[in-house]
């Protein structure tokens, strides 16, 4: 099943060998529990018994021929291996066949050249291709034998790999740290890089990514010293492992990138494509999708004619499971029939039996036999399921086909199934559950959930689920790792430590709970409208004056192009007036003082609401609009304490000169001293706790990570922002884009941050803010009594500013996540 990384049956990251330092091995183990093909009387034994099992079991003429084709050609191709293993045994010595040849070429050429010199550091070598050749009780037998004598380090080297191999990596972390020992203390560069490439690999198994980058870093170090271009190829390939699994997935490209360029053997080949194949799959699985499964196809299938031609059986069938599902997603299906079949053959301990069902199902289901593919998982295969997001891909799967025929009841039990699978997992907060393709999928069944009691008109459940996925979000994205560029290994492995700081904080913030009857009386008591996007369609849930509705407004698909535009131009009075119509209840626009509170889903959440127009008036020409990232509570709440100091921090790059300007005028409103320059660094900003008002006009930006500040000293990202519970009660973010971010638009924004933090009311802009424009709406929004009072102050100077020529105003936004009932 997949692994923490890879889809389907993925091979560990390549390991390498190096149990000496005058000669080291490059080929990476397969999968231990999977069949090596090792000798040509067993090869064709075994191929013997897959033709005749495929024989009895495959119905139809067509397929049993082409079946039977594919295998007399593997026989061809074996004997031609074994005959190719006896001339390369000739040519080569062990040195050489461990670096370069296949592993069952190495065995017999170590063997012979062990026997007849008995050296230890060829005894190593022995061992090591014993272990890759999946020959694990031989080559434990003889490193046992080699702990004694000069080649003690490169027995615990072979040792620990495979202690990791059996699961054990506690054992083996310890056993490598042994090896390391010795071969510092002997002087071996060499020896020691490797035995940090493979460390790094078994602190990545271990969950410790940022020991695991920094250990890596030094094996590059290493290797690039000694000039061992093979061992630096497989150590960025372990890197590229490590950083899809805290998230990098671009940072994971370029560490491919760099291993391609320096690998050159068709087996590690073989695995740089399946690990390039399995990130662009991944890729596709986010949120905002473009589809990369066609650039997976590719990628795998380079991955399989190398394989072959490497004879890697173990990596040749999780490439043809990799392929199976990839080919049906981009509506291949006969190919991926195909590859699934392939996949049949190379199973001979049926160990991919349950996958092959799933993806047997999901085939079907892209052809469109929605009956075969909903028949075709049991009860009792999705309980044999392991892996937790194939049972939500499964679930997801099955809901979508239970909407598609009309089985409500049944959407609802698999949607509830994978939701519960979700939420437990979420719980365990492991840094790799962050990664975005793994939050992506695990919105699913959310989604599914909410369709299903949307479409049976169930208002009240459909709202508590869409508030309970909006916490999730909230709760995943704010803990995530950003993609924020960092100059080396070192500066992401301190990144990485950090967001295990954050975690927690981030988890136990009051923003991320939820409360089903809290939204039942929020919608009995406050103006609602919120946006809610569900497996394509896009859902208007409201509440006006207790009566709440929930209403299709049309695709995703559909709508894009015109939020799109709208969001660049959104004082275009045609364009608002038509996606007002569609978007705002005609009953929510009302002249009053009361907030309409806008919840817009994620791929919404770009949209400047207030520009919107019913009857060719802005939206908030009529009511003051309050942002919330999620279902306000609704509460009774106090009259907003007095100002009592500020912080303001301005311009830290020395290019806003306007904002700088600003900063001394807001300063002296407040009676304090503006920090501009080199003195708006991430110290001030971090140490603002205390302040009632936080002003920053700095740089903002948004990436895959979510919010970042630019301060003078360095970047402070939005989850460092909310774990550290800043907490002012008002913050001013005038800055461009700093209510943004990407996948999902809102939640990792440096708005939701401070919120998360603590803060009552954030102000933040939705795009791109010119300096003066940012200056002179600031400038009369604490003319007018912001700080005391930021939802009507805002709500007046936009209203103003929508009957003038004015660009910038529809960008400015109030987010909260109270509802503020009057006192009686």
């Amino acid at each position: 099943m997949a692994g923490a990384c890879d889809r389907h049956g993925a091979p560990e990251v390549l390991e390498g060998g190096g149990p000496s330092s005058d000669v080291v091995t490059g080929a990476q183990r397969e999968i231990l529990r999977r069949p090596s093909y090792r000798t040509r009387s067993r090869r064709l034994e075994g191929m013997d018994r897959v033709l005749q099992r495929d024989q009895s079991a495959v119905a139809g003429r067509r397929r049993w021929w082409t079946r039977r084709s594919t295998v007399a050609s593997a026989l061809l191709v074996a004997a031609a291996v074994a005959a190719l293993v006896v001339v390369r045994a000739r040519q080569r010595d062990c040195a050489a066949t461990s670096r370069l040849d296949t592993d069952a070429t190495a065995v017999v050429v170590c063997q012979r050249e062990y026997q007849a010199s008995r050296l230890p550091r060829t005894g190593a070598l022995l061992a090591d291709a014993y272990r890759r050749s999946g020959n694990v009780e031989a080559a434990v037998a003889l490193a046992t034998e080699l702990l004694d004598g000069e080649a003690r380090g490169n027995a615990l080297q072979i040792l620990g790999k495979v202690a990791s191999g059996r699961g054990r990596h506690d054992e083996s972390a310890r056993l490598l740290q042994q090896a390391r020992t010795v071969h510092r203390a002997q002087g071996d560069r060499l020896a020691l890089a490797w035995d940090d490439q493979a460390l790094g690999n078994v602190q990545r198994q271990l969950t410790r990514y940022s020991e695991a980058l920094q250990t890596l870093d030094e094996a590059i170090t290493e290797a690039v010293a000694v000039g061992d271009a093979m061992l630096e190829g497989y150590c960025h390939l372990t890197v590229a492992r490590v950083l899809t699994e805290v998230g990098d997935v671009d940072g994971a490209g370029q560490a491919i990138d760099r291993a391609r360029r320096l690998l050159t053997v068709d087996r590690d080949l073989a695995q740089l494509y399946f690990m390039q194949g399995n990130l662009e799959q991944n890729a596709d699985r986010g949120m905002l999708r473009s589809s990369h499964q066609h650039q997976a196809v590719v990628a795998f299938e380079r991955s399989l004619e190398l394989a072959r031609r490497s004879q890697m059986t173990g990596l040749a069938l999780s490439v043809h499971l990799n392929l199976a599902y990839s080919l049906a997603e981009i509506g291949r299906v006969d190919a991926a029939e195909q590859h699934l079949a392939d996949a049949a053959l190379l199973d001979r301990d049926r160990g991919n039996e349950l996958a092959r069902a799933v993806l047997a199902a999901r085939i079907a289901y892209r052809r469109g036999n929605l009956a075969l593919a909903y028949s075709s998982i049991s009860e009792r295969q999705y309980a044999a399921i392991e892996d937790a997001d194939e049972r939500i891909e499964v679930c997801v799967m099955l809901a979508r086909i239970a909407l598609a025929i009309g089985d409500l009841d049944g959407a609802m039990t698999w949607a509830t199934r994978g939701v519960d699978v979700a939420e437990e997992i979420r719980h365990q907060q492991v840094i790799s559950e962050l990664r975005p393709w793994v939050l992506a999928s695990r919105r699913a069944p959310f989604e599914l959930l909410f369709a299903a009691h949307a479409r049976a008109g169930r208002i009240e459940q459909a709202a508590a689920v869409f508030d309970r996925w909006q916490g999730r979000t909230l709760l995943d994205q704010m803990a995530r790792p950003s993609s924020e560029p960092a100059p080396g290994l070192a500066s992401t492995a301190s990144m990485v430590q950090s967001l295990r700081q954050w975690l927690p904080a981030a988890s136990a913030a009051p923003l991320m709970t939820s409360d089903s009857s809290a939204v039942r009386d929020t919608l009995a008591r406050i103006d609602v409208v919120a946006l809610a996007v569900a497996d394509g369609e896009v859902w208007r849930l409201s509440a006006v004056r207790g009566h709440p509705a929930l209403d299709p407004v049309g695709t995703l698909d559909e709508l894009r192009p015109r939020i799109d535009r709208f969001a660049a131009e959104p004082t275009d009075a045609a364009l608002a007036d038509e996606l007002g119509a569609l978007i705002v209840p005609a009953d929510a626009i009302r002249v009053t003082d009361e907030p309409l509170y806008v919840v817009l889903d994620a791929p919404l959440a770009g949209i400047p609401f207030v520009a919107l127009r019913r009857d060719h008036q802005p939206v908030i020409a009529a009511r003051p609009v309050i942002r919330a990232p999620r279902i306000p509570i609704v509460g009774t709440c106090g009259p907003r304490a007095a100002v009592d100091g500020a912080v303001v921090l301005a311009d830290a790059a020395g290019d806003l000169p306007a904002a700088r300007a600003e900063s001394g005028a807001i300063a002296s409103r407040f009676g304090t001293t503006p920090l501009v320059g080199q003195a708006a660094t991430s110290r001030a900003l971090l140490a603002a706790r205390s302040g009632a008002l936080l002003h920053i006009a700095v740089h903002g930006e948004f990436n895959a990570g979510g919010g970042i500040l630019r301060m003078y000293d360095r970047a402070v990202l939005a989850p460092e922002i909310a774990a550290t519970r800043l907490g002012p009660s008002l913050v001013v973010l005038a800055g461009c884009s700093t209510a943004r971010s990407l996948d999902p638009e809102l939640a990792a924004s440096l708005a939701t941050a401070f919120l998360a933090g603590g803060s009552r009311h954030v102000v933040g802009t939705l795009a791109h803010v010119s300096d003066d424009g940012a200056e002179a709406l600031i400038r009369q929004f604490y003319d007018l009594g912001g700080a005391e009072d930021p939802v009507h102050a805002l709500a007046r100077i936009q209203a103003k500013l929508a009957r003038d020529s004015s660009k910038d105003w529809p960008y400015f936004a109030v987010f909260s996540t109270e509802a503020c009932l009057p006192q009686k």
